[in-house]
């Protein structure tokens, strides 16, 4: 590791020293052309690094959001969602083809006609993703809880 270093430092010495000869044999008002377009060079690339990333930082903010936005409003109208048509599949069966298609994994329980289910996801949208296709596939969200913990979020909700 060393001797690695060593070479680096040897390396970007002789590569100095090559730069400061080159510069000496410019004259002054090309030495200061160099100097000022080397500066002026990082510091735009460097602005133009930092204003990217903070561009990237509020589309992502801005997408973080909408997508609770729209986990509220899910959550408010959880019991206004009504099926939109019948199909062949029980409901046990179609929440857990929906959840293969998503690929969540999912637990649930039957309770007389209603189906409890827990699902754990990071992601707010692919819950939310999970509870439309319920609601496509015919199925009733009859009541909803979200509860965020390790960094995962646990929705807990009963369906028929």
């Amino acid at each position: 590791m060393n001797n690695r270093l060593n070479r680096f430092q040897l390396t970007l010495d002789q590569k100095l020293e090559r730069l400061n000869e080159a510069l000496e044999r410019m004259s002054v008002r090309e030495r200061y052309m160099v100097v000022f377009t080397t500066v002026f060079v990082v510091v735009v690339g460097v602005g133009w690094a930092l204003w990217s990333m903070h561009r990237l930082a509020d589309e992502q903010q801005k997408r973080l959001t909408d997508l609770k936005d729209q986990m509220v409003w899910m959550q408010s109208n959880a019991v206004t969602m009504k099926p939109q048509g019948e199909g062949q599949l029980s409901v046990a069966e179609k929440v857990q083809r929906i959840s293969q298609q998503q690929g969540l994994s999912v637990s649930s329980q039957q309770v007389g006609e209603q189906l409890q289910i827990v699902a754990e996801h990071q992601s707010y949208a692919v819950l939310a993703n999970f509870l439309m296709q319920l609601s496509q596939m015919g199925l009733s969200v009859e009541k909803m809880e979200l509860v965020s913990a390790n960094n995962q979020i646990k929705l807990t909700a009963t369906v028929h």
